[in-house]
């Protein structure tokens, strides 16, 4: 009898710490989801303020880097000589060199006739068309792919007012200048991804996850500062910083708390289980000793006792019951009370 009674106690048992580590395993896991989806929402929130800012900053600097240009310009007279103005722009903006923000620009007559220029790579396109008060617009060239802020400044040239077109590349190097770790930039331009702080590499990744920008669980858009319209960029910023909280690390401690239960549960399951053994056995060695003595004697006594104060109920009224009938006299006995016959076992 008491080894199906053990099997299925321990079966039971056995069952019940799965169920605690599989309900372990759940909380652990959404604990983990739910501090993680937190996490990603207040970094996301944070790069896309950020990335305003810089956004902000970043028309502000080139709008005061042009304005500087064009006073330079002007204070050196290089347009006042109107047969030397290309070898004497050409001079002054080799002179400086890499702290020159635009690096190609066009000196233009108010009629669109260009009078110098200046190009590093010679892509640039010169021909571009912005109404009179227009001061900046936004071209893709042709020859490249690569998009392009374009500034015009009023300039004079010495006799008559042009214009100081500049152009400024959008390209993989000005959204690596401004990007920082955790984050990916990519520069959209009428639906189409054509720069990311991650290079060639990251252009790829970016145009096989998304058919455009869009506002996402892990990604951002923002407009470039300035009057919207069909021809306003817009930077995709994606977030690559990892989990804050990883699966190794939250198995752990469910593992420890696991065991823990587990040596907790074994320990006071074990205390039981001998406990009912020795109440279980002194009941069995009181019917014994009663079947071979035919009398309650000290030892009976004392077995009893035993098994009438463990933790089983339902052997303390089986000891109790037993007690009673050893303490009952047989039928056909005398008054005085016989002992009974001893048992043949």
């Amino acid at each position: 009898m008491q080894r199906p009674l053990t099997g299925q106690i321990a079966l039971r048992l056995g069952g019940l710490l799965l169920l605690v580590l599989f309900c372990l395993v759940a909380l652990a896991t959404w604990i983990k989801e739910l501090a993680n989806d937190r996490a990603r929402a207040i970094q996301l929130a944070s790069a896309r303020e950020h990335y305003a800012v810089v956004l902000t900053d970043l028309d502000r600097r080139w709008g005061r880097e042009a304005f500087n240009l064009k006073t330079r310009i002007e204070a050196q007279e290089i347009l006042d000589a109107s047969g030397q103005r290309n070898e004497k722009l050409l001079t002054y903006l080799i002179s400086h060199g890499s702290s020159i923000e635009f690096p190609s620009l066009r000196i233009e007559k108010t009629n669109g006739e260009v009078i110098a220029a200046y190009d590093y790579a010679r892509h640039v396109d010169p021909k571009v068309k912005l109404s009179p008060n227009q001061l900046n617009t936004w071209i893709q060239n042709a020859d490249d792919g690569k998009l392009y802020l374009v500034i015009r400044q009023f300039i004079w040239l010495g006799k008559e007012n042009g214009y100081l077109v500049l152009f400024k590349p959008m390209d993989h190097a000005m959204l690596t200048q401004i990007t920082y770790p955790g984050t990916r930039l990519s520069l959209w331009w009428q639906g189409k991804a054509l720069a990311s702080s991650d290079g060639e590499e990251g252009l790829a990744k970016t145009s096989a996850g998304f058919a455009k920008p869009e506002n996402g669980e892990q990604s951002a858009t923002l407009s470039w500062t300035g009057p919207e319209t069909e021809l306003t960029p817009r930077l995709l910023v994606e977030m690559q910083a990892s989990d804050l909280i990883m699966a190794s690390q939250i198995a752990r401690p469910v593992v420890l708390f696991f065991f823990v239960t587990l040596i907790s549960v074994a320990i006071a399951f074990a205390s039981l289980w001998l406990r009912a053994t020795r109440q279980l056995d002194a009941l069995l060695q009181a019917d014994k000793r009663f079947g071979a003595l035919g009398a309650i004697d000290e030892s009976v006594a004392e077995e009893l006792r035993h098994a009438q104060t463990g933790p089983v109920e339902s052997l303390r009224q089986l000891a109790d019951s037993l007690e009673r009938h050893m303490s009952r006299p047989p039928a056909g006995s005398d008054s005085e009370g016989s002992s009974y016959p001893p048992r043949n076992n």
